[in-house]
């Protein structure tokens, strides 16, 4: 049986507060990087996937400026960084053997972010998200209205915090990762990363 081991790490990155125009900041709370390392080992794990429900909490703040300003609106991404490879393969970290099966693709990882509002594009729902380094998948997406916190609706995207609303501005984030039994054996690697900013 061959092994494949992919690590996971994930990254929340944002604007600094002083590049705001309408919000006073637009934050993660919590902004350290957790990684995941999973393991395929046997017939299931390749068949069924590896998922790990809860892999990371992403918890936000939007604050509005001391004179508030109705225009403070955010929103939120995920995309892959893989160095500076520009393509559609996880990052080869080290290859078993030298076979001429291909390399694992972006587009067996699965991902589903969800809250108790529903708030996201996709809430609830595993999407494979990536098909190449350059893809970018919203989680709530830019808007040209705000919509203010405390409403519980799809597409909340006015000041709030997770300690205030804490169903809207708090998201779990679920991974699976579902090779199959095509690819090269090897240890791979992709960062998953989540960007909240001001709309301006």
């Amino acid at each position: 049986m061959k092994t494949l081991f992919f690590i996971l790490p994930f990254q929340l990155f944002f604007l600094v507060g002083y590049s705001q125009i309408h919000c006073g900041s637009v934050d993660f709370v919590t902004n350290s990087p957790v990684s995941l390392n999973l393991p395929f080992t046997s017939f299931s794990d390749y068949a069924s996937g590896v998922t790990i429900i809860g892999a990371a909490t992403l918890k936000l703040s939007v604050s509005d400026k001391a004179i508030v300003d109705p225009d403070c609106r955010w929103r939120m991404e995920m995309q892959i960084e893989n160095g500076s490879a520009i393509g559609n393969d996880w990052e080869t970290l080290v290859q078993f053997g030298s076979g001429v099966a291909p390399n694992p693709t972006l587009n067996i990882l699965e991902v589903r972010i969800s809250n108790n509002c529903a708030t996201g594009i996709a809430n609830g729902i595993f999407t494979k998200p990536f098909t190449s380094t350059l893809d970018i998948q919203d989680i709530i997406a830019a808007s040209a209205a705000t919509i203010a916190a405390g409403s519980c609706t799809p597409g909340v995207n006015g000041p709030g915090n997770y300690l205030e609303n804490y169903d809207e501005y708090t998201f779990r984030v679920d991974v699976r990762v579902k090779p199959g039994l095509i690819f090269s054996p090897g240890i791979y690697q992709v960062n998953l990363k989540f960007h909240i900013e001001e709309v301006n």
